[in-house]
């Protein structure tokens, strides 16, 4: 974790457990979908001297239903890359701002090359909230926004973990 602390500080301190509430719109404000999250956010710095970023998002529905999504990344440059099956993308402080709390997302889906994400995370002061939003385009134009409001519960994100975090598991009807 040492080598993104060092270059991407705002990045680094994501380590941990966060629970919150994702709510997704659609292009006109709608609500098209709401569900609890918990996020577990892993940084280490592999015997190879190269950082890397793991993240496991656990969403549960008000039916009791969960998906789980994994991904992970290592540390180049300026920023945590994110390259797998799935997605090709980027994490990383926006430089400019002089508050030091804003992070940028951004990744296209490997098999629709017409799909664009972009996420920008504003982290409180006090490091223990945060607050992001997405925005999804497909053909260059927007058709989905996403807000969340999460919460820190521990730093410790190894009392949290769990072996099956480290795939994808879609959403079981129930």
């Amino acid at each position: 974790m040492q080598i993104i602390t060092e270059k991407q500080p705002i990045v680094a301190d994501q380590a941990g457990v966060w629970e919150g509430e994702y709510v997704h719109l659609d292009a006109d404000h709608n609500i098209i979908d709401r569900h609890a999250s918990r996020l577990v956010c892993r940084l280490t710095d592999g015997p190879d001297g190269v950082a890397k970023l793991s993240q496991t998002n656990i969403y549960t529905w008000a039916d009791g239903s969960q998906e789980i999504r994994y991904f992970d990344g290592t540390f180049e440059g300026d920023r945590v890359w994110i390259r797998n099956d799935l997605i090709d993308g980027f994490v990383g402080a926006l430089n400019y701002d002089e508050t030091n709390r804003t992070i940028m997302v951004g990744w296209t889906r490997t098999h629709e090359p017409d799909f664009r994400y972009y996420e920008m995370i504003t982290v409180a002061e006090d490091g223990e909230a945060k607050n992001r939003t997405w925005h999804w385009y497909r053909k260059g134009r927007l058709f989905q926004r996403t807000v969340i409001n999460e919460n820190r519960i521990s730093r410790d994100w190894q009392a949290y973990d769990d072996p099956s975090y480290y795939s994808y598991r879609p959403r079981a009807a129930l």
